[in-house]
């Protein structure tokens, strides 16, 4: 985005991410009051690349999404007089075919927009279908050429809500919510999905060309991923101060993943063997990073955004995550169901968290493994439940895993 600022004897200096408000904010320095004009250019054009496309604004031929944060750039020119003023946004010069798609509130012809971050726009040739689930709704909104029936994918979205919803309870916050089930345009190369939720807006894009199942199930699993988000860390009011003031991402996003690829499996989106395997693929990972064995994943979050240290904090999460559903399981409950016992213990302190994790024998090296890195004896624990390796993927001797990890019981 390109900003310009206009005063009454011309142009004004304009300071990007300079505000005192943080990244995002920019600062144009005047001397007395006087009026302002300001002009920005976005560039929607999605890039020639897969990998981030979904992290700003960007349209195509066939719909793309529209990003109030984008679109209303944060000046700060001052003390505000009147305090915070709720901004109102019109979207004009869009095809005669095109619709738009938002949870945000109509006020005349435009919008209302009370919090600039969380607003999204779902414009295009869009296919809707509007889900009921408890005290919310879902719209799920399609654009662009999908490799798939378009069946096959809000089905899909269904079921994945749906068990959310079990699971969840009040901790998916109630109203109305958005999924915009994207497609980026086969220019782009590579094979990849991106998403992310913004408020009660979640928006997962497809991307590339390849095999139309292969990537539909690519799919599946960033869309389970982050609508899991409504809920872990969503509904989770942790408190800061007990984890160093940071959100632990070995729980944010580790656990997200395990609890992912088990409601896949529990809404029959994902055979056991297949969610099995792709446990294994965690773990294996897991343990040959060079960071296994001397590094915890409380530290590794220091440097989260190096590849190897995010790949590790994601993989152990979700690998221990699931070691921990196994021993609640053994016991007669669930993953699911500590972690609703976790989050109605609000706030959230990390005794809270390690106590209720740690609250079977079988489960308390949590404690050890997150403060230190202390590795359980993953081999031996698997064997307990009747798994082991075999070609290099994690199988069950008995297909027990199938009984045990196919019913939620919330």
């Amino acid at each position: 985005m390109r900003l310009e600022a206009f005063g009454p004897d011309g142009s004004l200096t304009v300071l990007p991410d300079a505000g005192h408000f943080g990244n995002g904010h920019h600062l144009i320095p005047v001397a007395m009051p006087q009026h302002l004009t300001v002009r920005y250019v976005m560039v929607l054009t999605p890039p020639q690349n897969s990998e981030l496309y979904h992290r700003a604004s960007q349209l195509d031929s066939q719909g793309g999404h529209l990003l109030a944060g984008d679109l209303l750039p944060r000046v700060w020119v001052g003390p505000p007089r009147d305090g915070e003023r709720t901004a109102h946004v019109w979207i004009g010069g869009l095809p005669n075919d095109w619709r738009i798609a938002t949870v945000l509130q109509r006020s005349g012809t435009g919008y209302s927009v009370d919090d600039i971050l969380e607003a999204v726009f779902v414009v295009g040739r869009l296919r809707t279908k509007r889900l009921n689930l408890g005290p919310r709704a879902l719209t799920v909104a399609m654009h662009g050429g999908w490799p798939v029936p378009d069946e096959r994918v809000m089905d899909a979205v269904e079921r994945i809500a749906g068990t959310l919803h079990r699971i969840a309870a009040d901790g998916w916050r109630s109203g109305d919510h958005l999924f915009a089930a994207g497609r980026v345009p086969r220019s782009v190369p590579g094979q990849s999905t991106g998403g992310q939720v913004i408020g009660r807006s979640g928006i997962i894009y497809l991307a590339g060309a390849g095999p139309g199942d292969a990537m539909f199930q690519q799919w599946l699993r960033t869309t389970a991923h982050e609508l899991m988000h409504w809920y872990i860390p969503t509904g989770f009011d942790l408190d800061p101060t007990s984890f160093n003031g940071a959100m632990p991402a070995w729980f944010s996003e580790g656990f997200t993943d395990y609890m992912a690829l088990k409601i896949l499996l529990v809404s029959g989106l994902l055979r056991p063997h297949d969610f099995l395997a792709e446990i294994g693929e965690r773990l294996a990972r897991y343990q040959s990073s060079p960071l296994y064995g001397s590094t915890s994943v409380t530290e590794a979050q220091t440097d989260f955004w190096r590849n190897d240290a995010y790949r590790f904090i994601y993989d152990g999460g979700a690998a221990a995550a699931f070691l921990l559903d196994l021993g609640f399981q053994d016991r007669g409950g669930s993953l699911e169901r500590a972690l609703g016992a976790i989050r109605r213990a609000a706030p959230v302190t990390r005794d809270v968290l390690f106590r209720s994790l740690a609250s079977i024998r079988e489960n308390e090296w949590v404690v050890d493994w997150v403060s230190r890195g202390a590795e359980p004896d993953w081999d031996a624990r698997l064997a307990r439940y009747r798994l082991s390796w075999q070609h290099d993927t994690l199988v069950s001797s008995d297909d027990w895993v199938t009984d045990a990890l196919s019913s939620i019981r919330p």
